[in-house]
Order: C-alpha cells, then sequence, then structure tokens
C-alpha cells in the first residue's frame, strides 16, 4: 500500500502525514515561505539535533516540540515516529541539520514506512548544498553524479577512490574538518592534476568557489578555517585520437 501524495487543500490546515523540509544551508533567508507555513502548522519537527533544530525554530520564531532521530536511535525512534503519525493521525515535519533532508541523512527508513502503511509523504524543496555548489561551479551538468560521503576506513576509502568514474562530474561531501583529508585521498587516487571545484561556506559572507587541480586547491585552502564545502570531481575531457 503507497501513500496518497495529495497536497492538502487548505494551505492553514495540515493533513496527517511527514512533510519533508528543506532549510537553509548558511543563510537564513534562503527558507520557502511555504516551509515556514509547515513548519508553522505541524504537530512536531523531527530532528537530528535539539540543539540545532531548536536555534533554527528560534530564528523565525517558532514554537513546536522536537523529536530526535539520528544514526544512534533511527531504529527505534522510527517505530515510536511511524506509531504517531499512523495511530495518533498527527503532522511532522522532518528537517536535517541543514539544506535538503535525506541525502546522506538519517530518515530514509522512516520514509520508506510511511508509505507502506499509506501515510501522507510530501517533499518541501528548498536550499540545496549540491545544487548550489553545482549552479555556481561553471560546468556543463546535463550529467553529473551524487557520490556522497566516502568510507571513513582508510583502505575502504582507497578502494572507493579507485572506482570513482571519469566520465562524469562527482559531486563529494565531507564533514568540515576533513578538507585537508580529503584532498590529501584523493590526490593519492587519482594523481596530482585532477581538476576540481570547492564550494566553500556556500551561502554565507565566506563563500568561496574555488577552480584548479587537486594540488592547486590543497595549496589554496590549507590555511582556510574549517566550514562547510562541496568537492566537485571534474570528468576527464576526452581526447581524440589522431589517425
Amino acid at each position: 500500500m503507497f501513500s496518497k501524495n495529495e497536497l492538502p487543500a487548505d494551505e492553514n490546515h495540515l493533513e496527517p502525514g511527514l512533510y519533508i523540509v528543506a532549510t537553509p544551508i548558511g543563510n537564513a533567508d534562503d527558507i520557502t515561505l511555504r516551509a515556514l507555513n509547515v513548519l508553522k502548522s505541524v504537530d512536531f519537527v523531527i530532528c537530528e539535533e535539539y540543539k540545532v533544530g531548536s536555534r533554527l525554530l528560534k530564528n523565525y520564531d517558532i514554537k513546536k516540540p522536537l523529536e530526535l532521530l539520528n544514526e544512534h536511535n533511527e531504529k527505534e525512534q522510527s517505530e515510536k515516529l511511524l506509531n504517531r503519525l499512523l495511530i495518533k493521525g498527527e503532522s511532522a515535519a522532518l528537517i536535517s541539520d541543514a539544506g535538503t533532508p535525506l541525502f546522506a541523512d538519517p530518515g530514509n527508513d522512516l520514509v520508506r514506512q510511511c508509505h507502506q502503511n499509506g501515510i501522507l509523504v510530501v517533499p518541501v524543496p528548498g536550499a540545496s548544498s549540491i545544487m548550489s555548489a553545482l549552479m555556481s561551479a561553471g560546468l556543463v551538468s546535463d550529467k553529473f553524479l551524487y557520490y556522497g560521503f566516502l568510507p571513513a576506513n582508510k583502505d575502504e576509502r582507497r578502494d572507493e577512490i579507485k572506482k570513482i568514474p571519469n566520465n562524469l562530474n562527482i559531486v563529494l561531501l565531507e564533514a568540515p574538518y576533513r578538507l585537508k583529508q580529503l584532498l590529501r585521498d584523493l590526490r593519492k587516487g587519482l594523481g596530482d592534476n585532477r581538476n576540481a571545484i570547492i564550494a566553500y561556506k556556500l551561502t554565507q559572507p565566506q563563500e568561496k568557489i574555488f577552480w584548479g587541480t587537486l594540488k592547486e586547491l590543497a595549496l589554496i585552502t590549507e590555511t582556510l578555517p574549517k566550514g562547510e564545502f562541496v568537492l566537485i570531481l571534474k570528468k576527464l575531457e576526452t581526447r581524440w585520437k589522431r589517425k
């Protein structure tokens, strides 16, 4: 049984269900009117961290109860939240720490169970670090591959880097404090001369877009303060052989 994804006819009244709400990635103005209306109207908000979720709601003067859903409690918490949505008929907004939820975030299991139980699932789109990075990269992005986070294990990480395709622009994410390590690992696996773009602190006053080879980027960002970033590996250009 699948959920009936019909938007509520009355904007001021939300149907019971799960609303997946995109939030700003840095600039607080980058939130949609619809997202604000949903956050004000749901029964409760599901977030990864209380501190981050509380700060977001406080910033827009919204007072709603928070429920925690992260990698540490996802299994048991998903069941609890599902019961609230299914049995009590409540409405909830699912947010991530920043940007569009469910890209390398917890919550997919809850969404899947909602679909399986006929609970309304509604995407409320908005800011995305991935799309913002691609918008500002200056690449022909008719095709790209979202690669997400590389494995934390050293050997698995090395093996995964070797598998990265050369014929597509590759979007990589990593923790703010691991930029230098990521560049170092990519240089070892792909060579110094692979071209890439780093979109740093997108939508914030310190926002910068860096172009260059992996070696050049390592030098450029050597003294860069810790901050959120997206790294795009540029696809290798095809070189035609002369006959």
